[in-house]
């Protein structure tokens, strides 16, 4: 088991470093230009990778947290239990940021090849992990109460609101013209908050550390959502008025 955790966070690791850099891309690129969707294509079959990896490894981790975390090395029996009370929480904060990745990719592509069609989402295959991800956040925010980690009920809350925000999306009776345009940048946009918030808790932590020590680490932490979040808000309104993004009424 141990063998394959490592060969997976070493892949986890070199994918993730390079969709870190490929995000910017289908941002920055003339929107339905060929660098626009060669860059997406890529960013998307690169972050499906690295999500599943990172659910694989945290699944072992969990399954085997001794093994894969203390492995070799020389801790007491109290320095163990004492490592394994944020250890494991802090493992399920990786599944489920690694499933908040899986969905919001998933759903940046889902929609786009979708667009009007939304019933070609409303299938057990595509709506599974979103749903799952209700019970795990719910799981993981439990666990940031119970050991005072604000990073978990921070995720844990934005996790329940991607969920329910994509649900709401795919069975809603109406939609305004063009809203998958908002939809997928939406989502494009959550994946890369994901990949960042998961390079600075996790990786960068340690880069990090020397500036940032204790629990002033958590500011690295909240940089990728605050950041990606203004993108998102700044973008959003300039994108509905350049695609006429409005309800029928507006338009007429």
């Amino acid at each position: 088991m141990l063998v394959i955790h490592t060969t997976l966070l070493y892949l986890h690791i070199a994918l993730g470093a390079i969709a870190l850099l490929l995000f910017w891309l289908p941002i920055v690129a003339r929107k339905g230009g060929k660098l626009h969707i060669a860059a997406g294509k890529a960013f998307y079959s690169i972050m499906l990778v690295v999500a599943g990896s990172g659910i694989i490894m945290t699944l072992i981790g969990l399954a085997d947290p001794v093994g894969i975390y203390i492995n070799s090395r020389q801790l007491t029996p109290e320095q163990i239990d004492s490592m394994m009370i944020w250890r494991i929480p802090f493992t399920y904060f990786l599944l489920l940021l690694s499933l908040l990745t899986w969905v919001t990719v998933r759903h940046a592509i889902g929609v786009l090849r979708a667009k009007t069609n939304r019933s070609m989402l409303r299938n057990w295959r595509y709506q599974g992990p979103v749903l799952m991800m209700f019970p795990v956040a719910l799981f993981v925010g439990w666990q940031g109460i119970t050991i005072a980690m604000p990073l978990l009920i921070i995720f844990a809350v934005v996790s329940l609101i991607t969920a329910t925000t994509i649900s709401k999306y795919v069975y809603r009776a109406e939609i305004t013209p063009r809203a998958w345009i908002i939809e997928h940048f939406s989502a494009m946009v959550g994946a890369g908050i994901a990949v960042y918030t998961a390079f600075f808790a996790a990786g960068g932590r340690r880069v990090l550390s020397q500036w940032l020590p204790g629990e002033w680490q958590i500011v690295s932490w909240l940089a990728a959502p605050v950041i990606g979040l203004t993108i998102l808000v700044t973008l959003t309104g300039y994108y509905k008025r350049k695609y006429k993004v409005q309800h029928n009424k507006a338009l007429q």
